[in-house]
């Protein structure tokens, strides 16, 4: 994640372990209609599509381009997609096998596949069928497991949301969202991107920084998260009515809460950090709050996320276990020759004139 550095490529998630089950934003953020050229990578774990994209990534890097790089929700060391945009256009490679997987929408006008499993030793796999069947059982039973736990956790989440709603001062929210908002006019046509910057999975919750090399004024709101998830869902519909640019970051784990918001156009960034200029406690009538069933609600969600992490590690092991079984059937050699193929072919796209 070291690329981030040079300014130009900026890191984000496109989908999120949740409350309620695996959340894909791919449909959004990869529209066929937004790209000049998506490649749509397929193949079995271990098939090599995170390197593929690495290696896309890598190539692309000189000042002239600006990318964004996606990272796997469940392993944030692995890439789910890569967007390289320059001269006016933008294509995208990226992971379109399960949990998000997709096929070419517009086919050869924009969408490509490129099946890897092409370069597989099927023999060898027949020859491993009965592990691989097992261990392949083994991981959606684990993941099952996850997501239970994350809905118990999701159910403790929403009755802390509830009674902190009933708590919370429209008004005075509504003051301090149009201070913040006072040089943001109303617009036109306005559009709403989605990305995540927060994950969770095998590590528990996981947070890019990507926020911090946004360029601009920096905003931020502390205080209980809960609370700054609530306001910060409050300014996100107030500038929605403004109809301008607006970058929305839900939260992963609840992705009905929002996490932060960046106004591109005017280079403004919201966002919940531990310490800040805007305390979202300030806009709760906390005085007479039963903190004692918050507390217990907050521990029974804490305790299921914990549970669900446990099942999330044991889920990737057995990932992990199935890459290196389709690792040593894979023709590596075939898949270093196709991204030198499909690089020259973006480079082409990329002088092309429109």
């Amino acid at each position: 994640m070291g690329e981030i550095s040079q300014g130009k490529v900026l890191e984000f998630f496109a989908a999120a372990n949740s409350y309620s089950g695996f959340k894909s934003y791919f449909d959004k953020i990869f529209s066929s209609e937004e790209y000049d050229r998506i490649f749509l990578l397929k193949g079995g774990p271990g098939t090599g599509k995170s390197s593929f994209m690495k290696s896309i990534s890598k190539a692309f890097c000189q000042d002239k381009y600006e990318k964004e790089l996606i990272y796997c929700s469940s392993d944030p060391r692995s890439l789910d997609g890569v967007i390289i945009s320059a001269n006016g256009k933008k294509i995208a490679v990226i992971d379109s096998t399960s949990p998000h997987e997709r096929d070419a929408k517009i086919p050869g006008a924009v969408d490509e596949i490129i099946n890897l499993g092409e370069h597989l030793d099927i023999g060898w796999l027949t020859a491993n069928r009965e592990t691989i069947i097992s261990k392949s059982k083994s991981k959606a039973n684990a993941y099952k497991n996850a997501y239970s736990y994350l809905k118990i956790a999701g159910s403790a989440n929403e009755f802390i949301k509830y009674c902190y709603l009933n708590k919370f001062n429209i008004s005075r929210a509504k003051n301090k969202a149009e201070c913040i908002l006072q040089d943001i006019p109303h617009s036109e046509n306005g559009k709403i991107n989605t990305r995540l910057v927060s994950s969770f999975g095998r590590g528990g919750e996981y947070r890019l920084n990507t926020l911090s090399h946004l360029s601009g004024r920096h905003i931020a709101v502390c205080g209980d998260r809960d609370l700054s998830n609530i306001f910060l869902g409050f300014v996100f519909d107030i500038i929605k009515n403004r109809e301008v640019n607006i970058l929305h970051l839900p939260c992963a784990l609840d992705p009905y809460s929002t996490d932060g918001l960046y106004l591109p156009d005017f280079g403004l960034t919201i966002s919940c950090e531990t310490g800040g200029d805007v305390n979202s406690e300030e806009m709760f009538d906390l005085s007479d709050i039963d903190l004692d069933k918050i507390k217990k609600a907050k521990d029974i969600r804490s305790m299921a996320i914990e549970e669900s992490k446990r099942w999330f590690v044991i889920a990737s092991d057995i990932h992990f276990s199935l890459e290196e079984i389709y690792g040593q059937a894979m023709n590596f050699y075939k898949n270093e020759s196709l991204i030198k193929e499909k690089i020259q072919e973006i480079g082409i796209i990329f002088e092309k004139e429109r």
